[in-house]
């Protein structure tokens, strides 16, 4: 058995969908480094009519009793509709454009983007057979969305310069173990190269 990759396919991006995870002010001081790369692919998807799903992590912190909020404390928490809830400024003007197939998913709350929200009916009704995976953070989020991702039989595409974390163990650690056994690891490039076949 192989000890770096269990798979690895051409890529195909006719039937995918992007999912930019929690690209937040909260982030921010993590997420500012990814901006320069992947918003070029953020238009790539939107240009070639693709779902762009963006999702924003945010807790009601009056009723929510969850184990995410009692691990980091309210204090290092997201608080819905808090400055620090919102989408970083520089993806406005991609979140503004007239597109059906733009979405924005604010009721996260969990790690795993598909816990509590809508997101895995979108990329049903959107006949989705995969999703690339981006934002913040590598080793949390990101890595729980591909992962449970791939258990909803998508499959995973996730590029190492996408996602962003606190330091490059984590994201080195969080990359060794999706390309085993949950995705297949790229580069924001490689799938710019692909779309622009399409």
């Amino acid at each position: 058995m192989a000890e770096e990759t269990a798979q690895f396919h051409p890529i195909d991006l006719s039937k995918s969908a992007l999912i930019v995870i929690d690209m937040q002010e909260h982030f921010r001081e993590i997420a500012s480094e990814l901006l320069p790369a992947l918003t070029p692919i953020i238009a790539a998807f939107e240009q070639h009519h693709l779902p762009v799903i963006y999702t924003q992590h945010g807790h009601d912190m009056m009723s929510d009793n969850s184990m995410l909020l009692k691990w980091w404390g309210k204090e290092g928490s997201i608080s819905r509709f808090s400055p620090d809830w919102h989408l970083m400024s520089e993806l406005e003007p991609y979140l503004s454009i007239e597109n059906p197939k733009i979405y924005r998913i604010e009721s996260k709350d969990r790690y795993d983007a598909f816990l509590h929200t809508n997101l895995n009916r979108i990329l049903r009704e959107n006949s989705v057979e995969s999703v690339v995976i981006t934002g913040t953070m590598t080793n949390l989020c990101c890595e729980t969305t591909a992962r449970s991702a791939f258990n909803r039989d998508f499959y995973v595409y996730f590029p190492t310069d996408g996602n962003a974390t606190l330091n490059k163990a984590m994201h080195d650690a969080s990359i060794l173990n999706l390309r085993y056994g949950f995705a297949q690891i790229t580069t924001l490039d490689e799938l710019h190269k692909v779309l622009n076949t399409l």
